[in-house]
């Protein structure tokens, strides 16, 4: 019996041993599998599991406006305050499919990549030529363009705009905001001087539906070095822009097309893209760690410096071009729209200043509705699900000569708002985890199921050892008093 214990007590404290340490080298082993094989994958070539998903984006998108109806026109020309209600969402399923992909000697692949939008009615509050009242921006954009002129061209302009009915608000229908719709008003200034005017046609996203694209990227295909993955190298032959005063800071073009983002992506790093809806690169900063049906992720959001204003975050002065910069919340991209007075914030003004909360009746800005984030797995950088969600505005103020502006106070008017969202569905979640996901939980299993059993052991081990010594004390605690009784002359019976 005492050499059968002295076994077991030291085969058990030998395979705990082992396999404690079994477990600890797994973690080693196995993560430099794991990371070789993500090199592996991660980068951007025909045939491979990423090249499938980048060329062709599997998972749905939509993309849903909410517009801002005018309750009080006739008022607002008197010069009170705008009272707006929000009328939405009206929702389009969004198809990205990439084209006219070219792959260099350099390590780089330019494509373009055209949207198609479907209407989603069931998805919908109402049909796209559901009706509301808004500001009339083509007349407001040639106000803008011409208030510096000479006062006969205002009183010129003002002419036409009588005769064509203009008035600073007016009936649009939520397709028409969006698409476009022919203006009279663009019509009677490119007759009266040809070429003036790129279109006499007027939406916000027009240039969506025309070319459906947003420029030509080239990014890094992430061969020879997986870090660089779908980083942008140059987007229409640019490195940088030439928006932002020259400015090598607010002109750079930096991140990701927003599709993916590079593997092993930490807490500590900027999740960085650039947009090319607000003309410039956006850095999300990491919350916390969260999940996307049961896939692992880590939640990025979009800071509030992002629209601070330059008098408060220097970073951002080069965004004021040279002009008296904006309240915190506000982003002027007229100089990358073709001159209209389009101002960019987060839906209901969330994060800015409380001045242009206060200067429409209607704003109720809310965090969990109104912030941009995005969810992306940290180590292939696969993007799970995300939320870019903005507001277009338009600079409005009484403009002399021009007699439709009235006496209308200076503000920044919302005209809608969007949420361009994604949410890995549960085909390609599935799908994710077998190539992906699953591996990963195997690996960490073997790995920490080793380490558990070796714990297990050595536990046993210490319990048997101590079993073991107690009895080899209680064994020669009995024959020394054997040999005491002895000693004293006793007989033992």
């Amino acid at each position: 019996m005492r050499c059968s214990l002295r076994l077991c007590v030291g085969v058990t404290g030998v395979c705990g041993v082992l396999f404690l340490g079994l477990g600890i080298g797994a973690i080693f082993l196995f993560d430099s599998l794991l990371h070789d094989q993500i090199k592996k994958n991660e980068v951007i070539e025909k045939g491979s599991y990423l090249y499938e998903q980048w060329s062709d984006i599997p998972v749905p998108i939509f993309m849903q406006f909410w517009v801002w109806d005018l309750l009080n026109p006739e008022e607002v020309l008197q010069g009170e305050k705008p009272a707006v209600r929000q009328k939405g969402p009206y929702t389009y399923s969004e198809r990205v499919v990439k084209t006219n992909i070219t792959f260099y000697d350099n390590g780089t692949v330019s494509y373009m990549q055209p949207r198609t939008f479907t209407f989603l009615r069931n998805m919908s509050v109402g049909p796209e030529n559901d009706t509301f009242t808004s500001l009339n921006i083509p007349l407001v954009t040639i106000a803008e363009l011409i208030q510096n002129e000479r006062d006969i061209v205002k009183d010129l302009v003002s002419i036409i705009e009588r005769l064509a009915q203009e008035t600073l608000f007016m009936k649009l229908t939520v397709g028409g905001l969006v698409w476009g719709y022919n203006d009279s008003l663009l019509v009677d200034v490119n007759k009266l001087v040809p070429g003036l005017l790129p279109s006499a046609e007027f939406g916000l996203f027009m240039g969506r539906k025309v070319n459906g694209t947003d420029g030509v990227y080239s990014v890094f295909t992430g061969k020879g070095d997986v870090t660089k993955v779908n980083l942008i190298d140059t987007w229409d032959g640019q490195k940088k822009l030439n928006y932002w005063s020259d400015d090598p800071y607010c002109n750079m073009i930096n991140g990701t097309d927003g599709n993916f983002f590079p593997p092993f992506i930490t807490k500590e790093a900027k999740a960085t893209l650039f947009s090319t809806d607000i003309c410039r690169s956006v850095e999300g900063e990491f919350i916390r760690e969260s999940s996307v049906r049961g896939i692992p992720t880590y939640r990025y959001e979009a800071p509030e410096r992002l629209f601070q204003s330059g008098d408060i975050n220097p970073d951002n002065k080069c965004y004021c071009q040279n002009q008296a910069c904006l309240p915190s919340g506000l982003l002027n991209i007229s100089i990358c729209k073709q001159g209209a007075p389009v101002i960019m914030s987060s839906p209901h003004f969330y994060l800015g200043d409380q001045s242009l909360v206060d200067s429409i009746i209607g704003m109720h800005p809310d965090p969990e509705q109104h912030k941009v984030y995005f969810e992306v797995e940290p180590l292939s950088g696969i993007l799970l699900a995300a939320g870019k969600r903005l507001q277009a505005n338009i600079y409005v103020k009484k403009i002399d000569h021009i007699q439709q502006t009235g006496n209308v106070r200076e503000m920044f008017y919302p005209i809608l708002w969007l949420n361009e969202s994604t949410f890995i569905d549960p085909v390609n979640a599935d799908k994710f985890k077998s190539q992906v996901t699953n591996n990963i939980k195997l690996m960490y299993g073997v790995e920490y199921g080793m380490i558990g059993v070796g714990c297990v052991l050595l536990i046993m081990f210490i319990i048997l050892f101590v079993k073991h010594r107690k009895r080899q004390t209680n064994t020669m605690t009995g024959t020394s008093d054997e040999r005491t009784n002895l000693l004293n002359g006793d007989t033992v019976q």
